[in-house]
């Protein structure tokens, strides 16, 4: 277990102890040293080292017992066999806070493993926090606190950048400050968590949202360890209206657990990440270059709550690039308002006044063209309201020296006159003259691609800043039956009734006999399906029959015994299912499971034998409200087939919307017992008849056996929001 709290003995400590100092600079126990020292770190720094009596010009100590004053917070720099007595010494003095940069641990198994198991008991019970091990440590340029080896120290000393970065990557972290220095973005607080024996990385989250000295947050995660300090993280950082924007790599490492069921397999770990991405705001970079794109966007701190955006070019084939990139990241982009569109052909008459709008070359003769444009469309706006942004596009007029000062200077003042739009902009220029735009208030991109990516992350920071909470909902409990294990069809389709999601009526029959009566009373065709609970894949084992006949009735309930028997031998047989065929153009799947890390999940996709296959799903953190839930719907590539696809009548999407609320609210509110639950096919039928379940199984576990790492989603954590127009 862990302890969690503030982090400011890490990041605002009064005074350093760097256990294993050097007097060589270079070395990795001497640069931290030299790195307080040159950042000019207000607070007392003892170095340890019994070799020496000073080290880099300080008096040195030989031990930390020896330190004759308190000591907030220690780097650790010696071989991981020495760690351990280290980590001792510090918890008798009292330390509050100890950096290991040594690697030998956890990350290595077996003997690492149970050492880093021992030094992280050692300071549970001193009450003293341990970042690392096998981390590269933090710093905040705020407070010249400089608790690192790496060289990026280098190449941040003397900035404030108001950029928090976190990340378990060291190496990843390094580069990072680097690339962001090359683009002119500081980051001015920066964290490494290495192998998380205690701090972690939703524990940086919360107290990077709560820093007076960060105002966007980026970071590199491999997996989140602590399911609530996560969450509440970048719940934190939405309420604080902080954008988050991150490169996630790899899969959770405890996963999404192995539960015999279509939904694990299609809700994997990355696709749960996406969800919470999506319930919290946060943007997911899928490149560095992204990742640092939209934290220059980020950069004027303007968030509109919209996706109106213009596009004005003197090229049209760039126009329809940026356009092409807005319709890929959801911007929309309105026709201008007939005022605006008139007054710009009498400024050029051969100019394409929609939405990219073409100013031709004709801006060659006039350089006041693109500020007149953009001051009219920033004030007009469109027909569906105003733009929240523009992106520009001047490429190589804004580099030819008889016109790179005229537009220049005509740009000048737009965004003043505008303060609370975006304006990106593409120029092939000098840097001088780029840092000159800059000034002015704009975001230059070379590609307009890019621009236009950066854009929609920034709107969408906006609109996700502008939700409120929904209200918290009380437990439901749904009646179960005792015992564990998977549930047979029959049973489970129980289950869905109880909580609103219908079946077709069914009769079990124990045999050919059996099936031919109840096949006469439903009047043929009918489906005949095996009644296994160990059979998840009922076709691929030979358990489903459809559009059977009464005089075949018989003759399909043997096939499908001797298949099961032949294919699934250790099958248990319940019977076998009969119910009046349904024909259905279109099936659906609907899912739950309790991801390993996050608790319950709910996911919804194109259903039926190619589930898998297809993989047209969405998923999202249950319990899941209305508005989400028609959200979820509203992704799916095949939601058209919902919505009168090709001449077919609507289907009856709010009763899909509240079948999805009811199997979130069944997960969540019984997770301890509910494990997964997997309705496929589900048919939606036409608007106002509802669903229909055609197929289920839900899997149970003993009460108290619950197989997540921590307990479900706190309900103020799960925000649900309706979304901005």
């Amino acid at each position: 277990m862990t302890m969690t709290g503030s982090l400011d003995m890490f990041l605002r400590p009064r005074s350093i102890a760097v256990v294993g100092a050097s007097s060589d600079p270079s070395r990795i126990g001497g640069r931290p040293l030299r790195y307080l020292r040159e950042a000019g770190f207000a607070g007392a720094v003892y170095p340890v080292n019994p070799a020496r009596t000073s080290v880099q010009g300080l008096t040195a100590y030989a031990s930390i017992a020896a330190i004759p004053e308190t000591v907030e917070c220690a780097m650790i720099v010696v071989p991981a066999e020495n760690v351990a007595p280290a980590v001792t010494a510090c918890a008798a003095k009292g330390v509050r806070g100890i950096v290991i940069f040594s690697a030998g641990f956890a990350e290595t198994g077996g003997g690492g493993a149970a050492l880093q198991d021992s030094i992280v008991r050692t300071a549970q019970a001193a009450g003293m926090r341990i970042l690392g091990p096998n981390c590269l440590g933090a710093y905040s340029a705020h407070d010249n606190v400089f608790l690192t080896f790496s060289g990026v120290f280098d190449d941040v000393v003397g900035n404030r950048g108001r950029f928090g970065f976190v990340s378990q990557s060291g190496g990843f972290a390094g580069e990072i400050v680097k690339v962001a220095k090359a683009q002119g973005l500081d980051i001015g607080t920066w964290v490494t968590t290495g192998n998380e024996a205690d701090v972690e990385l939703g524990e940086v989250l919360c107290h990077l949202a709560d820093d007076p000295n960060v105002d966007v947050i980026a970071g590199f995660i491999e997996g989140a360890r602590n399911r609530k300090t996560f969450l509440r993280g970048l719940a934190q950082a939405r309420a604080r209206k902080k954008p988050v924007i991150v490169l996630k790599a790899g899969r959770s490492e405890a996963g999404a657990h192995a539960v015999r069921s279509h939904t694990a397999g299609l809700a994997g770990a990355d696709a749960v990440y996406d969800a919470i991405f999506d319930t919290y705001g946060v943007h997911r970079a899928r490149t560095i270059e992204e990742m640092l794109d939209v934290m220059y966007a980020c950069r004027r701190g303007i968030y509109p709550a919209s996706r109106r955006v213009a596009i004005v070019t003197n090229s049209g084939g760039n126009g329809a690039l940026a356009a092409d990139v807005a319709s890929d990241v959801g911007l929309t982009l309105p026709m201008p308002s007939n005022a605006v569109s008139d007054a710009v052909r009498a400024m050029s008459p051969h100019a394409a006044t929609g939405n990219p709008m073409d100013l031709t070359a004709q801006v060659a003769n006039d350089p006041t063209l693109f500020s007149r444009a953009l001051d009219m469309l920033l004030g007009e706006g469109s027909l569906a309201g105003p733009y929240a942004a523009v992106h520009s596009f001047i490429g190589l007029i804004a580099g030819i020296p008889y016109l790179a000062e005229p537009v220049a200077a005509a740009l000048t003042g737009v965004a003043t006159r505008h303060p609370d739009r975006l304006l990106t902009l593409s120029v092939t220029t000098s840097h001088e003259r780029i840092a000159q735009y800059e000034a002015a208030g704009f975001l230059v991109f070379q590609d307009p691609s890019r621009a236009v990516r950066a854009l929609g992350a920034v709107l969408a920071f906006g609109r996700s800043f502008m939700r409120t909470p929904s209200p918290s909902r009380a437990p439901v409990h749904t009646p179960l039956p005792p015992g564990t294990g998977t549930l047979n069809e029959l049973a489970s389709k129980e289950i869905l009734a109880r909580i609103g999601i219908p079946s077709p009526t069914e009769v079990v029959a124990s045999g050919e006999e059996d099936g031919e009566n109840a096949a006469r009373r439903m009047r043929c065709p009918v489906a005949i399906k095996v009644v296994s609970p160990d059979i998840l894949h009922k076709t691929d084992a030979g358990g489903v029959a459809l559009d059977v006949q009464l005089p075949d009735v018989a003759a399909a309930i043997r096939r499908m015994r001797q298949s099961v028997r032949e294919r699934e031998p250790g099958a248990r047989i319940d019977g076998y299912l009969v119910t009046p065929m349904l024909r259905a153009p279109f099936q659906f799947f609907l899912g739950a499971h309790i991801d390993a890390v996050f608790g319950p999940v709910v996911v919804v996709g194109l259903g039926g034998v190619a589930v898998e296959l297809l993989r047209d799903t969405t998923c999202t953190l249950a319990p899941v409200d209305r508005s989400d839930a028609r959200a979820m719907i509203e992704r799916l590539k095949s939601f058209p087939l919902l919505n009168g696809y090709r001449g077919q009548p609507p289907l009856d999407v709010e009763a899909f919307a509240s079948a999805i609320v009811a199997v979130g609210d069944l997960i969540a509110d019984e997770q301890r017992r509910v494990q997964s639950v997997d309705v496929n096919p589900l048919v939606v039928l036409e608007c106002g008849r509802g669903v229909v379940a055609l197929d289920a199984v839900i899997e149970l576990a003993s009460p108290g056996s619950a197989k997540i790492s921590a307990p479900g989603p706190d309900p103020e954590l799960i925000a649900r929001r309706s979304d901005v127009a």
